[in-house]
């Protein structure tokens, strides 16, 4: 099957249906694909153009410092990431040819991750019949088709679950361990949808970041002093991104916020009246493909949501320097598990099936 400039559409895109042509995503995403979906445009080009993306509309904080990697570890904070690049041509030659890619290009990230210098990995699926593809059931198919091209040991990929990465950091005593980094999804046509705070222009993307690898590297590489500092920093640099969303919305209307403090039994709470530890979304932000948001076509600029829609126990638990017990779902997240050098691509780590409950933990 061909579009109407001649480009082979790949068979993962070919039953993708499409938003009209001249439908805006927001001026800033409309702006990055005046690049990202030019046909002369060359893949550095378009990877800077996500990166000014990232560093001006990506809600989460995480992200804006790992676009200035390139400054130095002052600027970005230590935090570095690597990109795979997948567009049009790539994809017409195959899944088992992007398969091959993106395993290639996971393989050279975990061996800087190795070093501490990246703990977050993007794989960003370039194409425009991604980036227009309307919101239903067909989208759905195609981001776990795409997810499948990374997750190679959970293939194939099943909706309402979450997968966590494996990343592996060589401590300074020559331990070497891997710990769980989150796997999430993005999209163009998240604007102004249920999960509007994971837009993105250009087509699809899938991000992996390592949130205790990050405080661990900090420590290893002596840019902290030690864990429970880093911690507090990721832990900060966490709760600020939540309810930072709702960039390009008309009514700057985010897809999560913080969960206001419950009272202490001497009748207080924390200064700035937010729970220090639970906030709620309109998705559960770790599973990796959520038919249920992913197909919901509506249009939400009033800022409404139905009970059902929310999940209001979501937490930051994991994210505490406190030893955990290896048995525990949370082991992993800031303490990590030893391996052998044979084992530092791999990724040990069970999917989990997501329950919208507050005990609910991975």
């Amino acid at each position: 099957m061909r579009i109407g400039d001649g480009v082979v559409v790949p068979a993962v895109l070919r039953d993708l249906p499409q938003l009209p042509a001249g439908v805006s995503f927001g001026a800033d995403i409309d702006a990055a694909h005046e690049v990202l979906l030019r046909p002369d445009s060359t893949e550095a080009q378009r990877r800077a153009a996500l990166h000014r993306w990232l560093a001006r509309s990506q809600p989460c904080l995480f992200g804006r410092l790992a676009t200035r990697q390139d400054d130095g570890a002052r600027a970005s904070r230590g935090l570095g990431m690597d990109v795979c690049w997948i567009d049009d041509d790539d994809l017409s030659r195959g899944l088992d040819a992007v398969t091959g890619k993106v395993q290639r290009a996971r393989r050279r990230w975990k061996d800087r991750a190795v070093t501490g210098h990246s703990s977050a990995f993007l794989i960003m699926f370039n194409s425009r019949r991604l980036a227009y593809a309307a919101p239903g059931p067909e989208l759905a198919a195609a981001a776990l088709t795409l997810a499948g091209t990374y997750l190679v040991e959970h293939a194939p990929i099943r909706p309402d679950v979450i997968y966590t990465e494996a990343v592996p950091l060589r401590h300074p005593d020559g331990a070497l361990r891997v710990y769980k980094a989150s796997a999430q999804l993005f999209h163009t046509s998240a604007h102004l949808r249920r999960h509007h705070d994971r837009r993105v222009p250009g087509g699809l993307l899938i991000s992996m970041n390592a949130p205790g690898h990050y405080a661990q590297a900090l420590v290893a590489r002596g840019l902290m002093p030690d864990l429970t500092e880093a911690m507090a920093f990721v832990r900060r640099m966490a709760l600020r991104s939540i309810g930072a969303g709702g960039i390009g919305h008309p009514r700057a209307t985010g897809s999560s916020w913080r969960n206001p403090a419950p009272h202490a039994v001497d009748g207080g709470c924390p200064r700035d009246g937010f729970d220090p530890d639970r906030y709620s979304a309109t998705y559960q932000i770790d599973v990796l493909v959520q038919p249920e948001v992913i197909t919901d076509a509506r249009v939400r600029t009033d800022g409404s949501w139905a009970p059902e829609e929310i999940w209001p126990s979501l937490h930051l638990d994991y994210l505490d320097p406190a030893p955990t017990d290896p048995g525990s779902p949370e082991h992993g997240w800031v303490h990590g598990l030893d391996v052998d050098e044979t084992a530092r691509h791999d990724n040990p780590w069970p999917a989990w099936p997501a329950v919208n409950a507050p005990d609910f933990d991975y």
